[in-house]
C-alpha cells in the first residue's frame, strides 16, 4: 500500500515550486515597462452594492480621505436592489464630493451592476472594490502612478481577511493566506489563475464588452472570468504589491455563510476556460479526495491509518511552508496555532463544498440562470 504516497508527489512538487517562488520573488523589486507621462483620465472607482449598511460609511470615510488629488478620481456607487439603508447613508453623507455618482441597476446581480457603473465611468482604468472593504489612504493614488508609468492592462491587488478574532474568522484567514500566495506567485509571472474584485483595476473595456468578458451566463465569478478573457485577448496582467494598497474585506460571520460562499466560488469552475486554472483546481480537489477516501477506508482496514497519517504529513509540508511565508508577510504568525485543526478539516470541507458547487453550477446552466 506504499504506492498511495506516490499518488501526493504532484501536489507536493506543485507547492513546493510556489514556496520556492514566493521566497525568490520577495526578493525582487517591482519592475515594469515604463510609458511616457501618466495618463490625464481620472480614474473609476466602480463599487457595486447590496445591503451594506453596516460598512458602507467607513468605506465612504476612506474614498474621500484618499492621498490621490480628487481631481484624478471618480467614485461609482451601483446599487443592486439592496433591501436596508444602503442608498440612505450614501446620500446622507456630508463627505461626499462632485466625484461620487449614486446610480441604481436596472437589473439584478453584480454583474449588471458594475456594467452598469462601467457605462457611466469616465476614466481609461476601472477599479473595483465591495462595499464591505477598507482601503488605505494611498490606495488610488498608487495605482494611479502605476498606471500612469507602466504598460498594464489589467492589475491584480493584494486581499485579507479583516480579523475579528473568533475562530472561524481566524480559520478563513488562514486559508486565504494560501489562496493570496496562489494568487501572487502566478500573477508576478504574467499569468495569473486568480485574482479579487476587492483590489483589482483593468482599463476600460466599455459596458457591452465587459458583460462579454465577464460570462453573463454564469452568475458569479466576474473578477475570474474577467482576468480570462484578458489572458485570452493577450493583454498585460500584473500584480501590483505594496502594504499601501492591501485591501481589508469581510470574512464570512458563520459556518453556513461561510460554506454558501465556497459553494458559491466553486460553481463557477465548470465554466474555467483556462488549462491551468482548471489544473489547478483538479490536483487540489483530486488530493483532499484520495486523503479523505484514504481516511474513511482506514476505519475498515486498520493498516491504512498509517498510510492516511503519512498522506496528511506530506501534504501538510508544503503547506505549511507556503502560510508560513505569507503569515510572516502579513504579520499574521499567530494563525499558524491553527494549521493542524485546519488540515484535519480542510480534505473534508473540499471535497464537499467542491462537489456541492459544481453540482450547482451545472444545474444552474441546465436551468437557464
Amino acid at each position: 500500500m506504499n504506492w498511495m504516497l506516490i499518488v501526493l508527489l504532484p501536489y507536493m512538487i506543485f507547492f513546493l515550486t510556489i514556496r520556492i517562488m514566493l521566497q525568490q520573488e520577495g526578493k525582487k523589486a517591482r519592475v515594469g515597462e515604463k510609458k511616457p507621462g501618466p495618463q490625464k483620465k481620472p480614474l473609476s472607482v466602480v463599487i457595486p452594492l447590496k445591503n451594506e449598511e453596516a460598512n458602507i460609511q467607513n468605506l465612504i470615510h476612506d474614498l474621500v480621505t484618499q492621498t490621490l488629488n480628487q481631481e484624478h478620481y471618480e467614485v461609482i456607487f451601483v446599487d443592486d436592489a439592496s433591501s436596508d439603508s444602503t442608498l440612505e447613508i450614501i446620500r446622507a453623507s456630508g463627505e461626499l464630493f462632485h466625484g461620487f455618482k449614486i446610480l441604481s441597476s436596472p437589473a439584478h446581480g453584480k454583474k449588471k451592476a458594475l456594467a452598469h457603473g462601467i457605462n457611466y465611468a469616465k476614466g481609461e482604468f476601472i477599479v473595483s472594490t465591495d462595499g464591505d472593504c477598507r482601503v488605505k489612504k494611498e490606495w488610488l493614488e498608487e495605482i494611479y502612478s502605476f498606471t500612469g508609468t507602466h504598460h498594464t492592462d489589467m492589475l491584480i491587488g493584494p486581499v485579507d481577511i479583516i480579523n475579528t478574532g473568533n475562530l472561524l474568522n481566524r480559520f478563513i484567514q488562514l486559508e486565504f493566506l494560501g489562496l493570496q500566495a496562489i494568487t501572487e506567485v502566478f500573477a508576478k509571472k504574467g499569468r495569473p489563475v486568480m485574482c479579487n474584485g476587492a483590489n483589482l483595476c483593468f482599463r476600460n473595456p466599455g459596458s457591452g464588452k465587459y458583460i462579454e468578458m465577464v460570462n453573463e451566463t454564469v452568475t458569479s465569478g466576474d473578477d475570474i472570468f474577467l482576468m480570462e478573457s484578458y489572458r485570452k485577448y493577450g493583454k498585460i496582467i500584473r500584480w501590483f504589491d505594496s502594504p499601501s494598497i492591501l485591501v481589508m474585506t469581510h470574512g464570512p460571520a458563520s459556518i453556513n455563510t461561510f460554506l454558501k460562499q465556497r459553494i458559491r466560488w466553486t460553481s463557477k469552475s465548470p465554466f474555467y476556460t483556462q488549462r491551468s486554472l482548471i489544473l489547478l483546481a483538479l490536483l487540489v480537489f483530486l488530493t483532499n479526495l484520495f486523503i479523505g477516501a484514504v481516511f474513511f477506508l482506514s476505519f475498515f482496514i486498520p493498516a491504512m491509518w498509517i498510510i492516511f497519517l503519512s498522506l496528511l504529513i506530506m501534504k501538510s509540508i508544503p503547506d505549511l511552508l507556503i502560510l508560513t511565508s505569507m503569515a510572516k508577510k502579513r504579520n499574521k504568525t499567530g494563525l499558524l496555532n491553527l494549521f493542524i485543526p485546519a488540515q484535519l478539516i480542510y480534505p473534508f470541507y473540499v471535497v464537499t463544498t467542491g462537489m456541492a458547487g459544481v453540482a450547482r453550477g451545472l444545474f444552474s446552466s441546465r436551468q437557464g440562470k
